[in-house]
């Protein structure tokens, strides 16, 4: 393929040959870039977590919100990383289609480069992975908590209702003492209004029997007293008779 190009090929895909250093400087550079960005992003979440340590221990949103930002961080480096794959690889492939010699170094970079990249790459998404597993385990967890809280709601809910059917019968209970105990007042002051009548009754009946006495009284000493004077004069007639009889 070298022996095929011109000369003028040659002088035309010489610059060529000089962009891919400037492309393998530009990307030896960017992971320091990137590296700088992480320490300032680091940088710039750091007070957040001392204000989180010094109000108390972190809540459970704020570390989802803090795996959700680290997570969109990775997925931003990976996406990162498969563009700047991409772009070597498409470098390796304009280095390969050149004359070899100059270029050697320049490739033997690429692939080096290629291959941390891809070493980089491979740990990134293992993060990411074992990140996303961890929250899955979180998920569950709390799927768990949740469910576990609808079953206590549901008990709770339920022995509310058994509460409440308790507490309904002893009302009615309570409800049927007192008409019982109002029934029974009534009676009992019925029975005073009766005794109090009884009483009145008695009373008039005994000043009546006491008067009726009193009159049989008066009249048993008149008819006393007129027995008497019957007899005495009886007894005068008896001795009247005698003294007129013929001796």
């Amino acid at each position: 393929m070298a022996d095929q190009n011109t000369p003028s090929q040659q002088a035309t895909t010489s610059p060529a040959v000089d962009q891919p250093q400037a492309r393998v400087e530009e990307t030896q550079a960017t992971p320091v870039e990137l590296k700088k960005d992480d320490e300032i992003a680091v940088d710039a979440e750091a007070p957040s977590q001392d204000d989180a340590n010094g109000a108390g221990e972190p809540s459970e949103e704020w570390r989802q919100r803090e795996q959700a930002l680290e997570l969109k961080v990775r997925e931003e480096e990976i996406d990162l990383l498969r563009s700047r794959v991409k772009n070597l690889e498409t470098e390796l492939h304009a280095a390969l289609s050149k004359p070899a010699g100059k270029n050697q170094e320049i490739i033997q970079n690429i692939k080096q480069q290629h291959e941390e990249l891809l070493s980089k790459a491979r740990g990134m998404i293992f993060d990411k992975t074992k990140m996303v597993k961890n929250q899955e385990l979180q998920i569950e967890a709390l799927n768990s908590q949740v469910q576990s809280l609808k079953d206590i709601n549901v008990i709770t809910k339920d022995l509310l209702n058994i509460r409440n059917s308790e507490v309904k019968a002893m009302e009615d209970r309570l409800a049927a003492m007192e008409a019982r105990f109002k029934a029974e007042k009534e009676r009992h002051a019925l029975v005073l209004q009766r005794a109090q009548t009884s009483s009145g009754l008695n009373d008039d009946l005994k000043k009546e029997y006491e008067t009726q006495l009193a009159i049989f009284k008066e009249l048993r000493e008149k008819y006393e007293q007129r027995v008497q004077a019957l007899v005495s004069e009886n007894q005068q007639l008896k001795d009247l008779r005698k003294m007129t009889a013929p001796s």
